[in-house]
């Protein structure tokens, strides 16, 4: 699983360099301003646009992301604001050379030093704003949601990394406790104050309470077997493994199917554009948009027949597990009677399904509409929304109401958590109802461990034929 910073690095990096792009763009015309044919925009359209600009432009693109990457400009980590303007500085510099020795070498006519100095100007004033905003923007939002740590070791090196979240991180790290082997007795006070149990308790403190990292201070040579539990635990959750070393100064790298390395600094991320998470999430924006606006009209006669047979809203709005077991608002159209939540009471003893879901294969609180809307996938459409807005992926594990999470009694089915939940999945395409909770655990981990885009690709193609043969629909 990535970090939340890297899984968005990748996305600030391809718009840095779009953006960047336009600055050029709008530099040159500002540039020659003077040479640009003026009566009416059809002249301006017909400005000849070759082919080696546009490769040009395409690698101008990755050049400046590249650039500002190698100069650590897209991570999130401790340098002061003048430390990263000085690197925006260099950035800006060398990529405006790289566009004066273009013009020069396509020998374009004009005034390449007056192009070349509006460039510099611009696009540094934009990083400062760039940067300065994502600092401040950052720390609002750390502030609203911090990581939650667990720290493993109650010695020196625990109080150290201790001493560091309480005075250095506050306001984006919030310290669950500490873990270790040791009596409680030989912990310093502030530690034993905050001691959560033993490292083979671990799992159960990550069932039990909301772990976005495990950090490790623990002693290697003396500890290595210690360290080996703890982490086969939190990987086994899901849960990302944080060392000493790279505590909260670097952007950490860690794609979903990444083993950690046991003892090593992981390596600063420097994603760029074409990152296949960022991929993937551009995918998802791209289909709800698209799929919002093509589906409008269906939203339309689905909402107008909801509300015309059943009393009660259009839409079924719950409250969800997400990534990094943070609850969302689910949306859905109401394809049950308006009060299904307070009836599934009198309904549990009536439940087919083993194990924590809840699922009866002929539910009397489903409306007749709502089993047309549940046999065609109607119901779902509306999670397009949350997509949009980033709650879920086109393609991820289902996410779970919090009445099933609750009734979870095994640590290991937290790591469903450690990706976005997804409109459809392998489930969906392989048994969708028809499959017990221990296939669906199955098939929601591996997907995780199998995760690619051409994953998602063949999943989202499997899901349209699903639905065509409305096979296995509840």
């Amino acid at each position: 699983m990535k970090s939340r910073a890297s899984h968005s690095s990748g996305m600030r990096a391809g718009v840095d360099g779009m953006c960047a792009l336009a600055l050029a763009l709008v530099s040159a015309v500002y540039g020659n301003i003077a040479r640009i044919p003026t009566g009416s925009l059809r002249h301006f359209l017909e400005l000849r646009v070759t082919l080696l600009n546009v490769i040009f432009a395409s690698g101008f693109v990755l050049a400046w992301i590249s650039c500002c990457s190698a100069l650590g400009l897209y991570q999130r980590d401790l340098h002061s604001v003048g430390n990263m303007l000085s690197r925006a500085a260099k950035a800006c510099t060398l990529i405006a050379a790289l566009l004066g020795l273009y013009l020069y070498l396509s020998r374009t006519a004009g005034p390449i030093a007056r192009i070349v100095a509006i460039f510099l100007v611009s696009s540094l004033a934009f990083e400062t704003v760039r940067l300065v905003g994502e600092r401040l923007f950052g720390f609002w939002m750390a502030s609203r949601d911090p990581r939650v740590v667990v720290i493993a070791g109650s010695g020196r090196k625990a109080g150290i990394a201790w001493r560091q979240i309480r005075t250095r991180h506050y306001s984006s790290v919030k310290l669950l406790g500490f873990v270790d082997d040791r009596a409680v007795s030989e912990m310093a006070p502030d530690v034993a104050d905050r001691y959560l149990g033993t490292i083979d308790q671990l799992d159960g403190i990550l069932l039990r309470h909301v772990v976005d990292e495990l950090l490790i201070a623990l002693p290697t040579k003396s500890c290595y077997e210690r360290i080996k539990r703890a982490i086969a635990i939190a990987e086994q959750v899901g849960v990302e493994v944080v060392y000493m070393q790279d505590l909260y100064v670097t952007t950490r790298k860690r794609r979903m199917s990444d083993e950690p390395q046991m003892f090593t600094a992981l390596v600063p991320s420097q994603e760029l554009l074409l990152t296949t998470l960022t991929i993937k999430r551009v995918l998802d924006l791209l289909g709800a948009i698209g799929g919002l606006l093509l589906l409008a009209p269906l939203f339309l006669l689905t909402a107008l027949a909801i509300w015309a047979t059943s009393k009660g809203p259009v839409f079924f709005v719950q409250e969800r597990y997400g990534y990094r077991r943070r609850k969302f608002r689910m949306y859905k159209f109401r394809s049950m009677v308006a009060n299904a939540p307070e009836l599934m009471a009198q309904l549990e003893e009536r439940n087919e399904a083993v194990g924590p879901i809840f699922k009866i294969r002929k539910d009397p609180r489903i409306t007749p509409l709502g089993r047309i809307l549940r046999i065609t996938s109607i119901d779902e459409l509306p999670q397009l929304w949350n997509v949009l807005i980033g709650n879920m992926s086109l393609v991820g594990p289902r996410p779970m109401s919090i009445r099933d999470v609750s009734r979870f009694n095994e640590a290991t089915l937290m790591r469903r958590f450690s990706v976005k939940p997804g409109i459809t999945g392998l489930l969906q395409v392989t048994g969708r109802s028809d499959a017990s909770f221990a296939q669906w655990i199955e098939y929601d981990n591996g997907y995780i461990d199998d995760w690619s885009l051409g994953l998602d690709f063949r999943i989202l193609a499997r899901t349209i034929g699903v639905v065509l043969k409305r096979s296995g629909a509840a």
